[in-house]
């Protein structure tokens, strides 16, 4: 039976209402990522051009903000230093975030919801209350330092523990390691039990199924947690301002001074382009590694 003309402009309505839905579902979420990303973006980049003259920002197109960066003393050092910890907080996460992930995904068969929400509960507290709980903690009057004299292994509060670059590293694996966890948890979830029954009836041990199959099916999320770690500690400012002292200080901080107290936004905004730049090539090349649903050849 040959489709009649009625029948073939209802669906060429059907197909354009459709289309235009599609369109309308993706007007919020389009009005979202100009309003509160692109155009903030593009703002600070424009400004990163301009120059301060005393207390007053001028409007005259220049590279002087960018060539501070090079030039001053003060800033490539504590660039490279932040870089240097936020992968040494990513690593760490990683190493920490695995083993975890693995045990509760693929070895915890009782409480497991339970363990998997212990995990991921401190996302539900304040941000800031966790700040104050790690001030506590690594204190002079702390909880460690309490208990350590409590056994005797020091005669006197040690000050190592607070106001230094460990601090800031501490509470920075703190806040990345649930987001960490997540995406190594998900990846590992997403491997199909019958390649591990196969791996099995081929004769490979537990040790052989984890090196061959486990582990390069969930380098995605490996990698997605390590990308989210390292922007976490890269762009993080508070933590280190509360438990690093000067000796702590990060380039988030540096940032933060430019538009607080020196009162020189356009030198802010290039070192915060700068920033978002790294931040953009991290999550670029991630993106590359990443994508696929694993490296098993």
């Amino acid at each position: 039976m040959k489709p009649t003309l009625t029948t073939k402009s209802n669906a060429k309505t059907r197909g354009q209402s459709s289309f235009f839905s599609k369109i309308w579902i993706g007007v919020p979420i389009t009005t979202w990522l100009f309003l509160l990303i692109i155009i903030p973006i593009c703002i600070m980049l424009i400004t990163s051009f301009y120059i301060k003259e005393g207390s007053v920002v001028v409007k005259k197109i220049s590279l002087a903000n960018y060539l501070e960066f090079f030039i001053n003393p003060i800033y490539l050092p504590i660039f490279f230093r932040t870089l240097l910890l936020a992968l040494l907080v990513s690593l760490t996460s990683i190493l920490l975030g695995y083993p975890l992930a693995y045990l509760v995904s693929r070895k915890v068969k009782h409480f497991r919801n339970q363990l998997y929400m212990l995990v991921i509960v401190p996302l539900w507290v304040s941000y800031l209350v966790r700040i104050v709980a790690w001030r506590t903690i690594l204190g002079r009057v702390g909880v460690l330092n309490t208990i350590l004299l409590s056994l005797k292994i020091i005669d006197e509060p040690l000050s190592i523990f607070i106001y230094s670059p460990f601090a800031v590293y501490v509470a920075l694996i703190y806040i990345a390691l649930p987001y960490v966890f997540i995406s190594i948890f998900n990846s590992l979830e997403k491997i199909p039990k019958n390649l591990l029954d196969a791996s099995a009836d081929l004769g490979a041990n537990s040790f052989h199924t984890f090196l061959h199959v486990i582990l390069p099916l969930s380098m995605p999320g490996v990698i997605s947690g390590f990308t989210l770690a390292f922007v976490i500690a890269l762009g993080d400012y508070i933590i280190p301002q509360q438990l690093g002292g000067l000796n702590g200080m990060m380039f988030g901080n540096l940032i933060v001074t430019q538009f607080g107290y020196a009162y020189n936004w356009p030198l802010g905004a290039a070192l915060g382009f700068i920033m978002f730049t790294v931040a953009v090539v991290i999550l670029l090349v991630s993106q590359k590694f990443g994508s696929s649903e694993g490296f098993l050849e």
